[in-house]
């Protein structure tokens, strides 16, 4: 069983996509980020770095979270970096997110 030709078959019942349309955004994008120095980003992670080595030296080295900071120091991965030792409950207040000031 096969089915009938295209010009056979019944026309089918429009649908809301087939009367839709494409709309102008209704307001203009949002701008930019103001540029951040460049110096910034890595003076934040250098100061993550310096803290985590020395929670490093104070963690026993069975510890799970000392393993993944280890990691997170080896890649210079911030994210990594910032879950760990806040799950050790330091912190950095001292060094502004980026953007703030």
């Amino acid at each position: 069983m096969t089915s009938p030709p295209a010009r056979q078959r019944p026309p089918t019942p429009s649908t809301p996509d087939d009367q839709s349309s494409v709309r102008e955004r209704s307001s203009p994008p949002a701008p930019p980020a103001p540029p951040l120095s460049s110096g910034a980003p890595r003076e934040r992670l250098e100061a993550k770095l310096r803290t985590a080595r020395a929670v490093l030296g104070d963690l026993p080295a069975t510890d799970e979270r000392a393993r993944l900071l280890h990691i997170a120091v080896m890649r210079r991965d911030e994210a990594l970096l910032d879950g760990v030792l806040g799950s050790l409950g330091l912190q950095r207040k001292s060094v502004p997110p980026p953007g703030s000031k």
